[in-house]
């Protein structure tokens, strides 16, 4: 994935053509039953998301040895939401996909992506087609199939309603196709797609579907040499998914998994199978499938590449020392020819090592390789090639040909080159080496809400990140549009080498409605410079870097704001709700949920709690008396959605039941309705119809269908052909207060500079006792 580190090395020049440790090993021919020598077989996992597959399984193929694994994912889980932070969008499906990697590195399995963006919840594949081209999908999918071989493919839906999300039944139903596309050279020709393949059975995951008889599997098999069970590497690898809070206990003893045979080439479908290797001959013999990472690591020998810093500069280079560690008992030699300083044929005693010098040179900045190119609709620019992950990412590794004698023989290991330092704490960290503009700029945020025709007084912290191995002198600019002045055209400054430098503009004027566009630049070494990247980096996955340009889109609009109105905002998941709030000139100060029971809220007209808040911090549902309390002083307090967790007795005032699956509306532009005239639509904005267009992605999620009579809804609205929902605002009288709960995606809406999402919600925030109460006619 990381993308544009050219290793410049003689031993690359002269490396014998041997597999890399992803290779996949010669095919049988297309249909075959039978395996060819030494050859394993393969299992294609197919899906819609990040986490639809089943880990378990996966785990019990993979890491027993039974059988070469790779999961085929459509997206990269982009439209979902965030429990560990504030990325959405593009940004999460960075997090999603590392996680996935991550996921992979403890299962053994591979993992592919298709072009697929994942645009947000749908209700069916009709729905999901309208943003997803099946034909060029499908194409993904075959390349897929034809480059990694598969005998079997599982998948874990089934193409049909029962399946829920419209992304999963379309995942499903392109699997089901590709089953005989694969092998049809006339629709997808060899030429482009890669030879024909036709894979030999395919099973759905047992506990999601019904028909043929479930082929039982016991994923909790230990495993000595491992010293644990499939199944706990399976939760391990599950708890990877941290963005989508998927911690899973790691259970000792007999698991039952299962699948169900759909298709079948070597027999009939609707029998009682004894392994899902049934009919395939060979296959499926524990430890038949090795990497040549297993090679290494019987043989003890352990590849090391470690680079004097962190970032290169486009253009630059780095000095990399290679290390080659002989860990067992009998000698290993670099491969002849392999080095043009002198390593060729170098022996390395056991207990001992060698290390050499080389230089890697930045040609390209390091970046998710599918956000390359700009994407304009719901599939990203940059076509596939077949590669899976972990094969892109070793394209720029440095490979190190290694000969371990007559029994193993010439094996190509391939490392990153990486900056490897000691941190007080964590130890010894490792973090790989990457390729950045000589200067990267950014602006905090891409967009911004301010209230139109008033006055505007915002400081904007540019952020300047260098590449350079010796400071940097540095000239950085604003370009306003009509109406602003910042208090200085341009700062000069010096940046250290490969330092964090941010300058404050303050910006001062008045905007009228609409659109308006602020862009920062650096110059540096007679060079300009307009953009940069956001560093996306948590401890479980590699850390990565998100490219955009140094602009920012202030939304104007017209907005009233109750200037008394003070507002204690207690931050949920993926939250950016508070700074546009603080855009919008609302006196906002921000709690810890931790916190609650020390702060006076009396002196707040509203408190907020944003939205999963209750599921990402855990004590707030004991601090929840609390905020009740407030409210029954007096206070109004808003409370965003949350999920199965509201239901718990004491979370709100009164009951309220959400579904299974739940209530959502996903049509961004579904018509809404208010009934009873509530004064909360007039003050202080006037809200009309026009307040829900533009919305983006979805409407309401995690709708209560039931509520208790004491609270009062204003609201209804459902999806094409689906009953009204009246539980996108719930409001009820609770003592002297007033209690709100809205299931509206403000989270969305708001950080995206969606005017009337910003009008209702100010409403929403003045609302008092009174506000319940019908408008005078």
């Amino acid at each position: 994935m990381r993308v544009a580190v050219a290793v410049v090395m003689a031993i690359a020049a002269a490396m014998p053509r041997v597999a890399s440790a992803q290779a996949t090993p010669p095919a049988a021919q297309a249909g075959s039953a039978t395996l060819a020598a030494g050859e394993a077989v393969r299992v294609l996992y197919v899906a819609a998301h990040p986490d639809d597959e089943d880990t378990q399984l996966i785990t019990w193929l993979a890491r027993s040895g039974r059988a070469e694994v790779a999961y085929l994912s459509l997206t990269r889980g982009d439209g979902g939401q965030n429990l560990i932070g504030n990325e959405l969008g593009e940004a999460l499906g960075i997090i999603r996909t590392e996680e996935l990697l991550a996921a992979r590195r403890v299962d053994g399995a591979r993992q592919y992506f298709a072009r697929a963006y994942d645009f947000g919840f749908s209700k069916s594949a009709e729905e999901t087609y309208s943003h997803w081209p099946k034909d060029s999908l499908l194409a993904d999918v075959v390349r897929v199939v034809r480059v990694f071989r598969p005998h079997i493919i599982v998948t874990t839906f089934s193409g049909t309603p029962s399946d829920g999300h419209g992304q999963h039944q379309v995942s499903a139903l392109l699997v089901h196709e590709a089953w005989t596309a694969a092998s049809d050279t006339q629709r997808f020709s060899a030429a482009t797609y890669g030879p024909a393949w036709k894979p030999l059975k395919l099973y759905r995951f047992g506990r999601f579907s019904t028909g043929a008889p479930a082929l039982k599997i016991n994923v909790g098999e230990y495993n000595a040499a491992l010293g644990k069970s499939y199944s706990e590497i399976a939760a391990e690898s599950r708890s990877q998914h941290k963005s989508q809070g998927f911690g899973t206990l790691q259970r000792k003893g007999v698991v039952w998994d299962s699948v169900r045979l759909v298709e079948n080439r070597v027999g009939p479908v609707g029998i009682v199978e004894k392994s899902i290797f049934d009919g395939i001959p060979g296959a499926g013999i524990p430890g038949t499938s090795r990497s040549t990472n297993d090679l290494l690591h019987d043989a003890g020998v352990a590849v090391e590449a470690i680079a004097d810093r962190r970032v290169i500069a486009v253009g630059d280079s780095a000095i990399v020392r290679v290390s080659v560690y002989n860990r067992g008992r009998t000698p290993v030699s670099i491969a002849n020819g392999a080095s043009s300083n002198g390593n060729g044929g170098a022996v390395i005693a056991p207990d001992s090592s060698l290390q050499w010098t080389t230089v890697m040179r930045g040609s390209a900045i390091t970046q998710p390789w599918w956000l390359s190119r700009p994407r304009t609709t719901d599939l990203f620019a940059v076509p596939i090639d077949g590669l899976s992950e972990e094969e892109r990412e070793m394209r720029s590794w440095i490979p190190v040909p290694i000969d371990l004698g007559p029994k193993g023989g010439i094996v190509t290991a391939r490392v990153p080159a990486v900056y490897r330092y000691a941190d007080p704490v964590r130890g010894d960290v490792q973090r790989p080496v990457a390729v950045a503009p000589l200067v990267s700029v950014t602006l905090a945020r891409p967009v911004e809400l301010a209230r139109a025709n008033a006055p505007l007084d915002r400081f904007f912290n540019v952020t300047l990140r260098s590449a350079s191995t010796k400071p940097l002198p540095v000239k950085v600019s604003l370009a306003l549009p009509a109406g602003l002045t910042a208090d200085s055209a341009m700062r000069a400054l010096s940046v250290d080498s490969a330092g964090t430098r941010t300058v404050t503009f303050r910006v001062r004027g008045r905007l009228t409605p609409g659109n308006h566009t602020v862009e920062a630049k650096a110059e540096a070494n007679g060079a300009t410079f307009t953009s940069g990247y956001i560093p996306i980096d948590y401890e479980h996955i590699s850390p990565e870097r998100q490219y955009r340009p140094a602009t920012v889109r202030i939304s104007a609009i017209d907005v009233a704001i109750d200037p008394k109105l003070t507002v204690a905002y207690i931050p949920g998941a993926a939250d950016n709700v508070a700074p546009v709030l603080r855009q919008l000139g609302i006196l906002v100060t921000i709690v810890d949920a931790s916190d609650v029971p020390t702060v006076d809220l009396s002196r707040f007209h509203t408190v907020v709690v944003g939205p999963r808040a209750y599921e990402a911090h855990r004590e707030l549902v004991d601090n929840n008396p609390y905020l009740l309390d407030y409210a029954r002083r007096g206070g109004t307090l808003v409370v965003q959605y949350g999920q199965y967790e509201m239901m718990r007795p004491g979370v709100m005032p009164y009951p309220i039941t959400i579904n299974r699956p739940h209530d959502r509306v996903t049509d961004e532009n579904a018509p809404v309705t208010v009934s009873g005239s509530p004064i909360f639509m007039l003050r202080p904005n006037k809200l009309s119809n026009a307040d829900f267009e533009n919305w983006v992605q979805e409407r309401s999620l995690y709708m209560p269908r039931v509520f208790d009579q004491r609270y009062q809804s204003f609201m209804s609205m459902n999806d094409p052909g689906e009953p009204p929902n009246r539980g996108a605002i719930l409001v009820t009288p609770y003592g002297k207060g007033l209690y709100v709960y809205t299931t509206l995606s403000f989270f969305r809406q708001l950080p995206q500079g969606v005017p009337g999402g910003a009008r209702l919600f100010a409403n929403l925030l003045s609302m008092s006792r009174r506000s319940t109460e019908p408008a005078a006619r």
